[in-house]
């Protein structure tokens, strides 16, 4: 059974870490790939935000010159994307938290 998986998030545009079981439970060797996994997945969330707020001053600058009708919906899809940015970030702080922080300490 394995003990970890890594997923492609269509929504957040990036594969994910996801543990089926304790981290703990880990040999040392799982540890040390999993961790690996994390590190590569984090080196690709700065680049995806980046893509997002790219994204996101696209629909900004074009509210200037949107109708009621398209404004509501520049706005709706701003929205989502600053979801997907607060996501990444998260996901960002949770990897450096939980798993990639804690060996450095060790």
């Amino acid at each position: 059974m394995a003990s970890y998986e890594i997923y492609f998030d269509d929504r957040l545009g990036m594969n994910r870490p996801r543990l089926l079981v304790d981290y703990d439970s880990l040999s040392a060797e799982q540890q040390q790939e999993f961790e690996l996994k994390c590190q590569e997945i984090c080196s690709y969330i700065p680049e995806r935000i980046k893509a997002f707020e790219s994204r996101y001053m696209r629909y900004y600058e074009q509210l200037k010159e949107a109708d009621d009708e398209t404004f509501f919906l520049y706005n709706e899809e701003m929205n989502q994307i600053s979801e997907i940015i607060c996501d990444l970030n998260l996901l960002y702080l949770y990897i450096e938290g939980n798993f990639l922080n804690s060996t450095a300490l060790a």
